[in-house]
């Protein structure tokens, strides 16, 4: 493991300990810019996590290469970020949580590509009116977490129909999500948690919620 905390670095060197690499942590370092020009190549790579790196513009190239074996990938508070590697991501990748990075987003659906294994997503702090875009999101996705986006007013059933393995939803602290969408919900959620979203939270109270009859099929439903 390497975990590099609040350092004046402003790159990584590449070099044969990265080889033996199984979990990569680099946070608080505001000066840090980029990774090297070749890629960062830990072919035993599983966990890579970035938070905090708030000059950083790109990320490690060749990631579907260099890192085969990476499962998990955090990309937390780095705003200047606006797109992925080419290529994409590892085959293997099944965890992804990103925060405080709404460029990323827009590229989100070439970097996943079609034979994506992404079983988890989690979106926290992104400015957006309407989330997923159609063709947004994997059809592998079996939990999405949305957290934090105050600015979030409606869920684009287009992006969520073709989920037929969705099986957990959680919405947190969406303060301006009015209502689910007219369509309802992928029929495969058996899991749907809402929290700090007060005017969602009126809308499917059982039985006169307005919303009520788009959720009751749903097995576990907690409304905070």
């Amino acid at each position: 493991s390497l975990d590099l905390r609040c350092c004046n670095l402003k790159t990584i060197s590449q070099g044969q300990a990265h080889n033996h690499l199984k979990d990569l942590k680099i946070s608080g370092c505001p000066q840090f810019e980029s990774f090297p020009r070749e890629g960062l190549s830990a072919p035993w790579l599983e966990r890579f996590s970035i938070e905090g790196l708030e000059s950083m513009k790109s990320l490690p190239e060749r990631m579907h290469f260099l890192l085969p074996s990476l499962t998990s990938i955090s990309i937390l508070d780095c705003p200047q970020v606006e797109s992925f590697s080419d290529g994409g991501f590892p085959s293997n990748l099944k965890k992804m949580d990103l925060s405080n990075c709404s460029k990323l987003i827009a590229s989100l659906e070439g970097a996943l590509g079609a034979n994506t294994s992404l079983e988890t997503l989690s979106i926290r702090k992104v400015d957006v009116e309407s989330f997923p875009d159609e063709g947004l999101l994997p059809l592998s996705l079996t939990s999405l977490w949305i957290y934090n986006c105050p600015n979030l007013k409606k869920l684009d059933y287009k992006g969520l129909c073709h989920l037929s393995f969705l099986e957990i939803l959680l919405l947190y602290y969406c303060g301006s999500l009015q209502c689910l969408p007219e369509e309802g919900l992928p029929k495969s959620i058996s899991t749907l948690e809402i929290f700090g979203c007060p005017l969602l939270k009126q809308r499917c109270q059982q039985p006169e919620g307005e919303d009520w009859g788009k959720i009751a099929h749903i097995k576990n439903i907690r409304l905070w």
